[in-house]
């Protein structure tokens, strides 16, 4: 990792952080169930797409164990600084690698890696998603694993929008112009079938959540 320039940290880079690294949301143990879901273990490579502050780095690179390791990309060098910070006093940062990049396309090579990771980000890139999923399985080896978490579009529209207006209220949230609620299990289970994954397994968690699992 390389930590030899630092980006100054701003107060939206300070909030996002708080978002991000909620304690609610580390307990609840969402990435730990899914890495088990998915079969994750040691010595495996994993890419985490859209790492931001490590929510998913940290569990798997516990879990893959000092034969494997993790490599986050990201858009935001504020993020991941906070992501190499954390793995440090974790004793990790030997596992984990980061890359300031693009998502679309992924600046990594095909077939490289036996997991891909994807935490809450495919909503953010709207319509780019489904390209997106298809660079993840362009980075997996075959027989390699995708987990996806994200945010589900309830069949409700009222329902909808009681949750969005609910994040739009949080002050620790990215204000009224974020749409968290993009896709439902049927539209993201068709981008994973046309990207070319195999053995789907998509899943309500909390409400409206969505969990994924695909098999290259």
């Amino acid at each position: 990792m390389d930590t030899t320039t630092r980006t100054p940290r701003t107060p939206e880079v300070d909030e996002t952080v708080y978002r991000l690294d909620g304690p609610l949301r580390w307990a609840l143990g969402e990435v730990q169930d899914l890495l088990r879901a998915a079969g994750a273990g040691p010595g495996q490579r994993v890419l985490d797409v859209g790492a931001g502050t490590g929510y998913a780095t940290v569990p798997a690179a516990r879990t893959v164990g000092a034969e494997g390791g993790v490599h986050c990309v990201d858009g935001s060098a504020p993020l991941l600084e906070v992501l190499e910070e954390r793995v440090r006093r974790e004793g990790l940062a030997g596992q984990v690698t980061t890359q300031v990049g693009a998502l679309v396309p992924l600046p990594v090579a095909d077939r490289g890696y036996d997991l891909v990771i994807c935490t809450y980000v495919l909503h953010e890139l709207a319509e780019q998603a489904p390209a997106a999923v298809a660079e993840m399985h362009r980075a997996l080896r075959p027989g390699g694993r995708l987990v996806i978490a994200d945010y589900r579009k309830t069949s409700d529209p009222a329902r909808n929008r009681e949750i969005e207006a609910w994040y739009a209220r949080q002050p620790d949230g990215a204000g009224p112009e974020e749409r968290h609620l993009r896709f439902t299990l049927g539209d993201l289970e068709e981008m994973l079938r046309a990207a070319g994954f195999q053995q789907t397994h998509l899943s309500t968690w909390h409400d409206f959540h969505t969990h994924a699992i695909a098999a290259r």
